[in-house]
This record gives structure tokens, sequence and C-alpha cells, in this order.
């Protein structure tokens, strides 16, 4: 999820370079192109050398902030940190255990 939101900030600030994609969210280039491949197969980005989001992978994060309001409104989070940055303060699991 991280990968797609970084995407879409960077393709609002022009250009997507993948090393900036790949310093923002911290993982190895190589595991990077992976990622951007299972991606593209899944029909979120359009290509793996400049990715861009489809229709799909827009609607995608839509959906998935839906889920994490839900789940804040609940009171539950899987992360220690909000993913969509600092939109919202979190919880955590920890007294569900």
């Amino acid at each position: 999820m991280d990968i797609l939101l970084i995407i879409r900030d960077e393709s609002r600030e022009g250009k997507i370079v993948l090393t900036r994609v790949q310093q923002r969210s911290n993982v190895p280039f190589d595991r990077l192109k992976m990622y951007l491949s299972e991606l593209k197969e899944l029909g979120l980005v359009q290509d793996e050398s400049t990715p861009i989001l489809t229709e799909k992978g827009i609607q995608y994060i839509a959906e998935y902030a839906k889920v994490f309001d839900f789940m804040e409104r609940m009171g539950l989070t899987y992360r220690k940190r909000a993913p969509f940055g600092k939109l919202r303060p979190t919880a955590s699991y920890a007294s569900l255990d």
C-alpha cells in the first residue's frame, strides 16, 4: 500500500522517478522492481519502469481509505502509523490481546 501512495504523491509532483520511490519506500531497488511487477500484474499500475496508477489503483487507494476509516472508528489498526500520512492518529490491537 505504501508504494501505491508514494506513486500517487510522486505523480502529483511531476515525473515519477523510481529512485525517489525506492528511497521513500525504504526498500532495496530489486525488491521495489518485484513489487512494481506484482502491482502491474494486479492492474494497479500501468508500467513498471515509470509507474502510473491505473483507475483500478486509484480506486484501491480510495477503498482502502474507507476500510482504514472504519477501523479507526472502531479503535483498531494493524500498524503503528497511518498509511495516509498525517491524516489520522492510530490506535493499536494491544487492547484486543
